[in-house]
């Protein structure tokens, strides 16, 4: 190992540069990933969530198919429904112009009776969920909580209205983290809005029933209106997630080019550099493998440092990003850097001075020694 740091140090300033450029491409990757990782954390933390209501939408955009009280009506025939529970909300933001990354912060209007079966598999580190005798009072998201310094007996001002904290739900890495649950009536009345009129609508399946064949089922007997079943939900953030893993593997693939081919050319010019020191291995007797191990050790240790170092200022950036970012993005991280991408990364990195490595360790080992030994 001594030896390979050694023939690294003949030329400092071209191996510095070849594991710059490595390492530069590993940055890039950490930062895709941690942004990957972050999404696949969100989709991780809804399929634990088990989430088990039949989200109900118009089937079109047009006035004909907009949400009533008659199919309230109509849902609550389909065999297989408990409850249809409706729901209004909004942005806890009063500024229209504040971004959000991941799920938004909003008030979420429902009728307390139907709490426990819409947020059933969420449990609360603290207080109580809303009542039906309840005015202005609020169950929150955890993140929620953090990002606004509130907890049980604090108020949240929504609309111009404080609303009583009373219960904190444990972190779910999903949606429920940046809600305020709060009674329905309070919602309608700060929002003025009629009793006639109908915002969301979630069907409540009767205990032990197939969701996804309850969807299907609602989708073929209530006109207007489109069922999206708890697996097709994960499935649309599944899809949504897919546009990163194209954009990691890019990086990936961007990384692959420019350092391999710095590899590539390092390595050539060492063969180039040390052909007489080849040559009289050779004549020494070190077999081919010993030559393409040598060759091999020295470009697999590149990538190692330069993957140690492209993790390390891509963990640093991130952190900084998250402390800076995060908060006007919405308070969550958007940055993660996990041990599964710190293992992915530097495997590939490490994997890239191999391969890259292998052809000007395969030429070293063909050389010729009494040709190696006549070279200037």
């Amino acid at each position: 190992m001594i030896k390979t740091f050694r023939s690294m140090g003949r030329r400092k300033v071209r191996t510095g540069l070849t594991m710059f450029g490595i390492a530069i491409g590993v940055f890039a990757l950490t930062i895709m990933g941690a942004m990957s990782e972050s999404f696949a954390r969100i989709l991780d933390g809804a399929e634990r969530l088990s989430y088990n209501v039949i989200q109900i939408q118009p089937a079109t955009r047009s006035v004909d198919d907009r949400l009533s009280h008659v199919t309230v009506s109509h849902l609550q025939q389909v065999d297989g429904v408990k409850e249809v529970a409706i729901t209004f909300g909004g942005s806890l933001s009063d500024s229209q112009t504040d971004v959000s990354f991941g799920p938004p912060e909003e008030a979420y209007g429902i009728d307390p009776a139907y709490v426990q079966d819409v947020f059933g598999t969420v449990s609360l580190q603290a207080g109580r969920w809303i009542e039906p005798s309840d005015f202005r009072t609020t169950t929150i998201g955890s993140k929620l909580a953090a990002a606004h310094h509130v907890g049980i007996g604090s108020t949240l001002t929504w609309r111009k209205n404080d609303y009583t904290v009373v219960g904190v739900m444990v972190e779910t890495d999903t949606f429920p983290d940046t809600l305020a649950v709060m009674p329905l009536d309070s919602v309608r009345h700060d929002l003025k809005i009629p009793l006639t009129a109908v915002g969301s609508m979630q069907v409540i399946p009767e205990p032990n029933v197939d969701t996804e064949a309850l969807a299907r089922r609602i989708n073929d007997e209530v006109a207007h209106v489109q069922a999206k079943s708890p697996r097709q939900q994960i499935d649309g953030i599944r899809q949504g997630l897919v546009v990163f893993d194209v954009i990691t593997l890019g990086s990936a693939v961007l990384a692959a080019i420019v350092g391999g081919l710095a590899v590539v050319n390092t390595m050539i010019m060492s063969v180039n550099e040390r052909t007489r020191e080849i040559g009289i291995k050779k004549a020494l007797g070190a077999e081919n493998r010993t030559i393409i191990r040598e060759y091999m050790t020295e470009a697999g240790l590149m990538g190692l440092l330069s993957g140690l170092g492209g993790i390390w200022f891509g963990w640093v950036a991130a952190s900084v990003l998250n402390v800076t970012v995060a908060q006007a993005l919405g308070g969550s991280d958007i940055w993660l850097v996990t041990p599964r991408l710190i293992l992915w990364v530097l495997g590939f990195a490490v994997a890239l001075g191999l391969v890259a490595g292998l052809y000007p360790a395969w030429a070293a080992a063909r050389l010729n020694p009494v040709q190696a030994l006549r070279a200037e």
